[in-house]
């Protein structure tokens, strides 16, 4: 391109420039002053997808039963007496081996007439794995400190540590803990 043509292409490109200029110029001529800065930067992280909301929702949900569950064993293994029968707490938020199996440490409690001075702890709840059907909750109890008295009032045991894998199912519309595997540990991690 020869001198000559360059520099009609840039006075080409330079009248475009003002004639879109004047174009976006209010009728009055003033030139509009940018619009202020927002005050709130914007987000780093992306939207959340419809997945990763059902899956958040659903861990949700299954870990506030599973918590919901064990406050009210707790406040059960801290009674002294009692019944081994599920309350309403208690069949709203778990079902199946898992309901059965917490039952039947209940029921040990009641026979031998036994209470606890204080509930498990639970040290962290964590996801574990999801699909539609049932989600993986890795949890740590730390029972460490609970004490297990008879009806005289003298200590017989003492709680553990467990690390738990628990399983949680959508049951009648909502998330309860079905199933779980138990490692007893010496501490939570």
């Amino acid at each position: 391109m020869t001198l000559k043509a360059r520099a009609y292409c840039y006075l080409g490109a330079f009248s475009a420039s003002c004639v879109l200029l004047a174009a976006c110029t209010p009728a009055n001529g003033t030139i509009p002053t940018p619009p202020a800065a927002t005050s709130s930067p914007a987000s780093a992280t992306p939207p959340e997808t419809a997945q990763e909301r059902e899956e958040r929702l659903a861990y949700e949900a299954a870990e506030k039963a599973y918590r919901t569950f064990r406050a009210e064993y707790n406040r059960l293994y801290r009674a002294e007496g009692g019944s081994a029968k599920p309350t309403i707490v208690m069949k709203d938020n778990a079902a199946g081996p898992y309901l059965r199996s917490m039952l039947a440490f209940l029921k040990h409690k009641v026979d031998n007439d036994r209470h606890s001075d204080r509930g498990v702890r639970i040290a962290y709840v964590r996801p574990g794995g999801y699909s539609p059907k049932e989600l993986i909750l890795l949890v740590c109890e730390d029972g460490s400190r609970v004490k297990i008295f008879d009806t005289t009032g003298k200590q017989v045991s003492h709680g553990g540590v467990s690390k738990l894998t628990l399983y949680v199912r959508p049951i009648e519309g909502r998330w309860k803990v079905w199933n779980g595997d138990q490692e007893m540990v010496r501490a939570c991690d």
